[in-house]
């Protein structure tokens, strides 16, 4: 039962990744760059909701290709965020934590605080998910710290939730 609470907690707040509005500026010479990247991202929402994780993987990085020569920062960290969730959900736990590493990295340098705590978030569930309580908590509790700082109620309330049943499960 707690296993099933705490898959549920990881999977919501991966889901809360694909919900994150993107903003892009359109100029007449990116239009159709842009409708491709859209498609792309789209793609691959649909892709990781059914499950086709191996699928999302591909369009990810193929989304990642485009917005790394566009040097857009924010969409890169997305992307990376992506291919951290459906690394995970295959249970390739070594890639999914490297794509983490890297949104993280970027979401640091573009001073996106809400990305660095979801970024810190997703790692703990990988370290959950790799049996490593103590990890995962270390992670959960600098999530928080940002969470916290950023007045992210939500945030505060799923992280706490992930801390308190992972404390429960080792006792």
């Amino acid at each position: 039962m707690k296993r099933q609470r705490l898959y549920i907690t990881v999977l919501s707040i991966s889901l809360i990744l694909f919900s994150i509005p993107l903003t892009q500026k359109i100029t007449w010479g990116q239009t159709n760059l842009n409708a491709q990247i859209e498609q792309l991202i789209q793609d691959s929402k649909q892709q990781a909701r059914q499950g086709e994780s191996a699928k999302a993987i591909e369009t990810l990085q193929q989304l990642l290709t485009i917005v790394q020569q566009e040097n857009n920062q924010e969409l890169q960290a997305w992307s990376w965020l992506g291919l951290g969730f459906n690394h995970s959900q295959i249970q390739e736990y070594p890639q999914a934590l490297e794509s983490y590493k890297q949104a993280l990295t970027i979401y640091q340098d573009i001073n996106n605080l809400s990305g660095v705590a979801t970024s810190l978030s997703n790692m703990g569930n990988v370290y959950v998910n790799m049996g490593k309580a103590a990890d995962a908590i270390n992670y959960y509790q600098q999530a928080l710290k940002i969470y916290t700082e950023i007045e992210d109620d939500s945030g505060i309330e799923r992280t706490q939730n992930n801390i308190n049943e992972l404390n429960e499960r080792l006792r």
